[in-house]
Protein backbone atom coordinates (compact mmCIF):
# COMPACT_ATOMS: atom_id res chain seq x y z
CA UNK A 1 0.00 0.00 0.00
CA UNK A 2 1.95 3.67 -0.33
CA UNK A 3 1.93 6.25 1.38
CA UNK A 4 -0.40 8.48 0.02
CA UNK A 5 -2.98 5.76 -0.03
CA UNK A 6 -2.43 5.06 3.47
CA UNK A 7 -2.82 8.98 4.47
CA UNK A 8 -5.67 9.10 2.44
CA UNK A 9 -7.25 6.00 4.21
CA UNK A 10 -6.46 7.65 7.61
CA UNK A 11 -7.69 11.12 6.60
CA UNK A 12 -11.11 9.61 5.38
CA UNK A 13 -11.70 7.74 8.71
CA UNK A 14 -10.82 10.86 10.81
CA UNK A 15 -13.33 12.95 8.85
CA UNK A 16 -15.79 10.02 9.53
CA UNK A 17 -15.17 9.54 13.07
CA UNK A 18 -15.83 13.18 13.06
CA UNK A 19 -19.35 12.94 10.86
CA UNK A 20 -20.55 9.90 13.06
CA UNK A 21 -19.76 11.49 16.25
CA UNK A 22 -22.54 14.58 15.83
CA UNK A 23 -25.32 11.92 14.93
CA UNK A 24 -24.31 9.80 18.10
CA UNK A 25 -24.37 12.81 20.28
CA UNK A 26 -27.86 13.68 18.51
CA UNK A 27 -29.32 10.14 18.95
CA UNK A 28 -28.54 10.53 22.51
CA UNK A 29 -29.83 14.09 22.60
CA UNK A 30 -32.54 13.33 21.38
CA UNK A 31 -34.23 10.31 23.83
CA UNK A 32 -37.08 11.24 25.44
CA UNK A 33 -39.81 10.50 27.14
CA UNK A 34 -43.57 9.99 25.61
CA UNK A 35 -45.41 12.82 26.52
CA UNK A 36 -48.43 10.19 27.25
CA UNK A 37 -45.85 8.84 30.40
CA UNK A 38 -44.90 12.82 31.89
CA UNK A 39 -48.36 13.92 31.90
CA UNK A 40 -49.59 10.69 33.93
CA UNK A 41 -50.31 10.55 37.37
CA UNK A 42 -48.28 7.18 38.25
CA UNK A 43 -46.35 4.91 36.83
CA UNK A 44 -47.41 1.68 35.34
CA UNK A 45 -45.07 -1.46 34.52
CA UNK A 46 -45.09 -0.57 31.20
CA UNK A 47 -43.92 2.96 31.85
CA UNK A 48 -41.75 2.05 34.01
CA UNK A 49 -39.54 -0.02 31.67
CA UNK A 50 -39.18 3.35 29.71
CA UNK A 51 -38.47 5.27 32.85
CA UNK A 52 -35.98 2.94 33.86
CA UNK A 53 -34.22 2.70 30.57
CA UNK A 54 -34.37 6.51 29.90
CA UNK A 55 -33.03 7.70 33.37
CA UNK A 56 -30.25 4.60 33.03
CA UNK A 57 -28.99 6.28 29.60
CA UNK A 58 -29.68 9.42 31.24
CA UNK A 59 -27.52 8.92 34.19
CA UNK A 60 -24.79 6.84 32.43
CA UNK A 61 -24.30 9.99 30.00
CA UNK A 62 -24.11 12.48 32.71
CA UNK A 63 -21.14 10.45 34.74
CA UNK A 64 -19.19 10.48 31.54
CA UNK A 65 -15.74 11.96 31.09
CA UNK A 66 -17.04 13.77 27.57
CA UNK A 67 -18.17 17.08 28.47
CA UNK A 68 -20.41 16.42 25.10
CA UNK A 69 -21.68 13.66 26.33
CA UNK A 70 -22.34 14.75 29.64
CA UNK A 71 -24.75 17.54 28.48
CA UNK A 72 -26.55 15.45 26.21
CA UNK A 73 -27.38 13.60 29.69
CA UNK A 74 -28.20 17.07 31.27
CA UNK A 75 -30.56 17.56 28.17
CA UNK A 76 -32.56 14.92 28.26
CA UNK A 77 -34.18 14.81 31.39
CA UNK A 78 -33.84 19.35 31.43
CA UNK A 79 -36.01 19.11 28.44
CA UNK A 80 -38.45 16.54 29.65
CA UNK A 81 -38.95 17.97 32.60
CA UNK A 82 -39.06 21.90 31.05
CA UNK A 83 -39.78 21.59 27.57
CA UNK A 84 -43.03 19.47 27.34
CA UNK A 85 -46.48 18.88 29.24
CA UNK A 86 -45.63 17.29 32.89
CA UNK A 87 -48.16 16.16 35.30
CA UNK A 88 -47.50 17.59 38.79
CA UNK A 89 -48.12 14.09 40.15
CA UNK A 90 -45.67 13.08 37.94
CA UNK A 91 -42.50 15.34 39.08
CA UNK A 92 -41.80 13.36 42.49
CA UNK A 93 -42.86 9.62 41.29
CA UNK A 94 -39.68 10.09 38.82
CA UNK A 95 -37.97 12.32 41.13
CA UNK A 96 -37.83 9.33 43.20
CA UNK A 97 -35.96 7.08 40.71
CA UNK A 98 -33.67 9.21 39.42
CA UNK A 99 -32.52 11.30 42.35
CA UNK A 100 -30.36 8.15 44.08
CA UNK A 101 -28.36 8.64 41.24
CA UNK A 102 -27.87 12.52 40.81
CA UNK A 103 -26.87 12.15 44.31
CA UNK A 104 -23.81 10.38 43.26
CA UNK A 105 -22.28 12.10 40.47
CA UNK A 106 -22.65 15.10 42.80
CA UNK A 107 -20.60 14.02 44.91
CA UNK A 108 -18.33 12.51 42.65
CA UNK A 109 -14.65 14.34 42.34
CA UNK A 110 -15.56 15.81 39.00
CA UNK A 111 -17.23 19.56 39.34
CA UNK A 112 -18.21 19.29 35.90
CA UNK A 113 -20.93 16.23 36.25
CA UNK A 114 -21.63 17.36 39.83
CA UNK A 115 -22.72 20.61 37.99
CA UNK A 116 -24.73 19.53 35.72
CA UNK A 117 -26.10 16.61 37.88
CA UNK A 118 -27.76 20.10 40.18
CA UNK A 119 -28.95 21.42 36.67
CA UNK A 120 -30.99 18.36 36.23
CA UNK A 121 -31.77 18.63 40.00
CA UNK A 122 -33.07 22.08 39.69
CA UNK A 123 -35.12 21.16 36.45
CA UNK A 124 -37.13 18.32 38.70
CA UNK A 125 -39.49 21.22 40.20
CA UNK A 126 -40.80 18.58 43.32
CA UNK A 127 -40.19 18.76 47.24
CA UNK A 128 -37.74 16.32 47.29
CA UNK A 129 -35.88 18.05 44.35
CA UNK A 130 -35.64 21.45 46.52
CA UNK A 131 -34.46 19.19 49.39
CA UNK A 132 -31.18 18.22 47.83
CA UNK A 133 -31.15 21.74 46.64
CA UNK A 134 -31.31 22.86 49.72
CA UNK A 135 -28.92 21.10 51.33
CA UNK A 136 -26.16 21.65 48.58
CA UNK A 137 -25.87 25.20 49.82
CA UNK A 138 -24.68 24.66 53.13
CA UNK A 139 -20.78 24.75 53.18
CA UNK A 140 -20.82 21.91 55.43
CA UNK A 141 -22.62 19.53 52.94
CA UNK A 142 -21.35 21.23 49.74
CA UNK A 143 -17.25 22.57 50.05
CA UNK A 144 -17.28 23.38 46.79
CA UNK A 145 -18.35 27.50 46.09
CA UNK A 146 -19.39 26.84 42.24
CA UNK A 147 -21.61 24.14 43.24
CA UNK A 148 -23.77 25.81 45.90
CA UNK A 149 -23.91 28.20 43.75
CA UNK A 150 -25.51 25.91 41.43
CA UNK A 151 -28.32 24.46 43.81
CA UNK A 152 -29.02 28.10 45.58
CA UNK A 153 -29.15 29.70 41.40
CA UNK A 154 -31.66 27.04 41.40
CA UNK A 155 -33.66 27.54 44.73
CA UNK A 156 -34.06 31.39 43.80
CA UNK A 157 -35.34 30.64 40.48
CA UNK A 158 -38.25 28.04 40.49
CA UNK A 159 -39.94 28.07 37.62
CA UNK A 160 -43.27 26.45 38.48
CA UNK A 161 -45.34 27.35 41.35
CA UNK A 162 -44.80 23.87 42.95
CA UNK A 163 -47.49 23.18 46.32
CA UNK A 164 -45.20 22.34 49.51
CA UNK A 165 -46.90 21.82 53.17
CA UNK A 166 -46.01 24.04 56.26
CA UNK A 167 -43.58 22.03 57.37
CA UNK A 168 -41.78 21.33 54.13
CA UNK A 169 -41.41 25.07 53.22
CA UNK A 170 -40.77 25.81 56.52
CA UNK A 171 -37.95 23.68 56.82
CA UNK A 172 -35.98 24.48 53.52
CA UNK A 173 -36.56 28.02 54.76
CA UNK A 174 -34.81 27.75 57.86
CA UNK A 175 -32.14 25.58 56.17
CA UNK A 176 -31.94 28.32 53.38
CA UNK A 177 -31.54 31.01 55.70
CA UNK A 178 -28.82 29.25 58.50
CA UNK A 179 -26.90 28.85 54.99
CA UNK A 180 -26.78 32.20 53.76
CA UNK A 181 -25.33 33.68 57.33
CA UNK A 182 -22.67 31.14 57.22
CA UNK A 183 -21.85 31.59 53.76
CA UNK A 184 -18.27 32.94 52.80
CA UNK A 185 -18.75 33.88 49.26
CA UNK A 186 -20.87 36.56 48.47
CA UNK A 187 -23.02 35.48 45.77
CA UNK A 188 -23.37 32.43 46.88
CA UNK A 189 -24.96 33.78 49.99
CA UNK A 190 -26.88 36.70 47.44
CA UNK A 191 -28.72 33.84 45.55
CA UNK A 192 -29.86 31.80 49.48
CA UNK A 193 -31.05 35.63 50.03
CA UNK A 194 -33.05 35.51 46.68
CA UNK A 195 -34.48 31.77 47.59
CA UNK A 196 -36.05 33.79 50.72
CA UNK A 197 -37.40 36.38 48.28
CA UNK A 198 -38.38 33.96 46.25
CA UNK A 199 -40.44 31.84 49.23
CA UNK A 200 -41.75 34.72 50.26
CA UNK A 201 -43.92 35.74 47.38
CA UNK A 202 -44.78 31.82 45.66
CA UNK A 203 -48.37 31.30 45.65
CA UNK A 204 -47.90 27.94 46.07
CA UNK A 205 -46.18 28.64 49.21
CA UNK A 206 -48.62 28.54 52.86
CA UNK A 207 -49.57 32.44 53.94
CA UNK A 208 -47.20 30.95 56.80
CA UNK A 209 -44.63 30.45 55.56
CA UNK A 210 -44.42 33.06 52.98
CA UNK A 211 -44.59 35.19 56.61
CA UNK A 212 -41.59 33.51 57.63
CA UNK A 213 -39.94 33.96 54.50
CA UNK A 214 -39.76 37.56 55.25
CA UNK A 215 -38.66 37.47 58.65
CA UNK A 216 -36.12 34.69 57.34
CA UNK A 217 -35.03 37.56 55.12
CA UNK A 218 -35.06 40.57 57.65
CA UNK A 219 -32.97 38.39 60.32
CA UNK A 220 -30.43 37.46 57.38
CA UNK A 221 -30.04 40.72 55.96
CA UNK A 222 -29.18 42.01 59.47
CA UNK A 223 -26.63 38.90 60.03
CA UNK A 224 -24.78 39.68 57.12
CA UNK A 225 -24.39 43.68 58.10
CA UNK A 226 -23.61 42.45 61.91
CA UNK A 227 -20.87 40.33 61.09
CA UNK A 228 -19.61 42.78 58.08
CA UNK A 229 -19.88 45.09 61.38
CA UNK A 230 -17.78 42.76 63.59
CA UNK A 231 -15.17 42.01 60.68
CA UNK A 232 -16.03 38.31 61.54
CA UNK A 233 -16.70 38.08 57.21
CA UNK A 234 -15.04 39.86 54.25
CA UNK A 235 -16.88 43.36 53.68
CA UNK A 236 -17.29 42.30 50.10
CA UNK A 237 -20.22 40.44 51.31
CA UNK A 238 -21.83 44.02 51.25
CA UNK A 239 -22.25 43.39 47.75
CA UNK A 240 -24.58 40.34 48.76
CA UNK A 241 -26.87 43.16 50.71
CA UNK A 242 -26.79 45.29 47.64
CA UNK A 243 -27.82 42.92 45.37
CA UNK A 244 -30.40 41.34 47.53
CA UNK A 245 -32.22 44.59 48.42
CA UNK A 246 -32.41 45.55 45.27
CA UNK A 247 -33.77 42.23 44.03
CA UNK A 248 -36.37 42.25 46.33
CA UNK A 249 -37.85 46.07 45.64
CA UNK A 250 -37.37 45.06 41.59
CA UNK A 251 -39.05 41.21 41.82
CA UNK A 252 -40.93 41.22 45.04
CA UNK A 253 -42.26 44.60 45.43
CA UNK A 254 -44.55 43.98 42.59
CA UNK A 255 -45.73 41.07 44.06
CA UNK A 256 -46.66 41.32 47.10
CA UNK A 257 -48.94 43.43 49.20
CA UNK A 258 -48.63 47.14 50.24
CA UNK A 259 -49.08 45.81 54.07
CA UNK A 260 -46.26 43.33 53.50
CA UNK A 261 -44.44 45.25 51.83
CA UNK A 262 -44.66 48.23 54.87
CA UNK A 263 -44.13 45.46 57.35
CA UNK A 264 -40.84 44.42 55.66
CA UNK A 265 -39.47 47.83 55.13
CA UNK A 266 -40.30 48.82 58.42
CA UNK A 267 -38.60 46.36 60.17
CA UNK A 268 -35.80 46.20 58.05
CA UNK A 269 -34.47 49.75 58.96
CA UNK A 270 -32.66 49.36 61.91
CA UNK A 271 -30.27 47.00 59.51
CA UNK A 272 -30.42 49.92 56.91
CA UNK A 273 -29.39 52.76 59.25
CA UNK A 274 -26.59 49.85 60.20
CA UNK A 275 -24.98 50.07 56.65
CA UNK A 276 -25.37 53.71 56.27
CA UNK A 277 -22.92 54.04 59.24
CA UNK A 278 -20.53 51.00 58.30
CA UNK A 279 -17.25 51.81 57.90
CA UNK A 280 -16.15 52.05 54.19
CA UNK A 281 -12.53 50.42 52.76
CA UNK A 282 -10.27 52.81 51.14
CA UNK A 283 -9.47 49.98 48.94
CA UNK A 284 -9.55 48.70 46.50
CA UNK A 285 -11.46 50.96 43.97
CA UNK A 286 -14.50 47.97 43.65
CA UNK A 287 -15.04 47.61 46.95
CA UNK A 288 -15.37 51.40 47.67
CA UNK A 289 -17.79 51.39 44.51
CA UNK A 290 -19.90 48.49 46.27
CA UNK A 291 -20.04 50.81 49.45
CA UNK A 292 -21.23 53.80 47.27
CA UNK A 293 -23.70 51.03 45.35
CA UNK A 294 -25.54 49.97 48.83
CA UNK A 295 -25.72 53.47 50.03
CA UNK A 296 -27.60 54.79 47.23
CA UNK A 297 -29.72 51.37 47.55
CA UNK A 298 -30.59 52.23 51.19
CA UNK A 299 -31.47 55.80 50.03
CA UNK A 300 -33.59 55.04 47.70
CA UNK A 301 -35.62 52.10 50.01
CA UNK A 302 -35.50 54.57 52.44
CA UNK A 303 -37.41 57.59 50.09
CA UNK A 304 -39.30 55.37 48.73
CA UNK A 305 -40.95 53.32 51.37
CA UNK A 306 -39.59 55.27 54.88
CA UNK A 307 -39.87 58.80 54.48
CA UNK A 308 -36.43 59.09 54.23
CA UNK A 309 -34.78 61.69 52.72
CA UNK A 310 -31.46 59.95 52.30
CA UNK A 311 -28.14 60.90 52.56
CA UNK A 312 -26.23 60.17 49.41
CA UNK A 313 -23.97 57.18 48.23
CA UNK A 314 -21.40 57.19 51.69
CA UNK A 315 -22.99 59.52 53.41
CA UNK A 316 -22.52 59.18 57.17
CA UNK A 317 -19.99 56.64 56.93
CA UNK A 318 -16.63 56.54 57.83
CA UNK A 319 -13.24 55.71 55.52
CA UNK A 320 -11.85 52.75 56.97
CA UNK A 321 -7.69 53.19 56.96
CA UNK A 322 -5.98 51.48 54.47
CA UNK A 323 -4.26 48.30 56.17
CA UNK A 324 -0.42 49.72 55.88
CA UNK A 325 2.28 47.64 53.50
CA UNK A 326 4.12 45.00 55.78
CA UNK A 327 7.19 45.90 57.12
CA UNK A 328 10.91 45.30 54.69
CA UNK A 329 12.60 42.35 55.27
CA UNK A 330 16.13 43.25 56.78
CA UNK A 331 18.50 43.76 54.51
CA UNK A 332 21.21 40.63 54.01
CA UNK A 333 24.57 40.87 55.78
Amino acid sequence: MSINRTINSAVISAVMALSLAPVAFGQSLGTKLSEKITQSTSIDPTAKIEVVKFIDLAIKNLGHTDPLVVRSGREMVVSAMTKQQVNPAFRPLFAAMILPNLKQIISSPSAFNATNALEVAKALQCPDSIALLTEQTAVKNQPNASLRLVAAGGLASLRIPIELTSGQADGFLKSIASSAVKETDWMVAAYDIQALCTFSTSPQVPKASQALARTALIATLGSIVLQIRKETIKPEMIRAVNRSLAIYMRDQVPLASQADVASVMKALEPTLKEIKSLPVPSEPASLVEAYAQVNKTVDTIQKTFLGGKGSGAGGGATKKPATPPPPSPPAKK
